[in-house]
């Protein structure tokens, strides 16, 4: 399972600079997803070529549609920490 994310990661770095980009957060969370699912279908492909991907790509949908792409709230200052 870590070659195929190692692999999934690449092609995600990929993706994001063929479209002029460098950070994930760049993109709105439903083409984040996008980018996401293509680059882990992608590099399943490719670690698995030849096999049957329909329940290795049902799995990468449920962890893809899962994540939380809410934005992170803003730091606390620290005034307000007590």
């Amino acid at each position: 399972m870590s070659d195929l994310a190692v692999r999934a990661g690449r092609v995600a770095k990929r993706l994001l600079a063929e479209r002029g980009l460098f950070y994930l957060e760049d993109l709105n969370p439903d083409d984040c997803r996008t980018l996401l699912r293509a680059a882990w279908c992608e590099a399943a492909a490719q670690l698995l070529s030849g096999a049957d991907l329909s329940l290795v790509e049902a799995e990468i949908d449920i962890m893809i549609d899962s994540l939380d792409m809410t934005p992170p709230r803003p730091p606390m200052p620290r005034s307000e920490m007590n």
